[in-house]
């Protein structure tokens, strides 16, 4: 999966989580707050934030988090808080259980991925060679 211009910003393990966010609504980035912004005056130690981008409507922060929250916890919020799509409200356990099978389905298929471009490599390096693999 390519990875989000602005998630370069994040630590490595806040990129899972971004991207499953953004592939859970396309209107919700996790990124890191410019120096300067009014929720880092709020509190300065939550430099990552849920944004909601609708086209036609001003951005807003959802919410911010420190560093140490990269994880499923903020997916599991974000499904707590979608009585929409779930039709009811779900509670925390289910959410969080939700939000941690989520990252670990997205990181097998990037596994997946990774090991389809490596045998892709291999077979075009040895095709150009004239080589058969089998």
């Amino acid at each position: 999966m390519p990875i989000l211009f602005k998630n370069l910003d994040l630590p490595a393990r806040g990129r899972d989580v971004a991207q499953v966010l953004n592939d859970y609504d396309h209107e919700l980035f996790l990124e890191r707050l410019p120096d300067g912004h009014p929720r880092l005056m709020e509190r300065p130690d939550h430099l990552y934030a849920v944004i909601h981008r609708k086209p036609g409507v001003p951005e807003y922060v959802v919410d911010n988090y420190p560093e140490t929250m990269l994880d499923e916890r903020i997916l599991a919020q974000v499904f707590e808080w979608d009585t929409r799509r779930f039709g009811k409200d779900i509670d925390k356990f289910d959410a969080l259980t939700m939000a941690s099978i989520a990252l670990q389905e997205r990181r097998r298929a990037d596994e997946i991925a990774e090991g389809r471009d490596k045998v892709r490599f291999a077979y075009d390096r040895a095709h150009d060679r004239g080589k058969r693999l089998v």
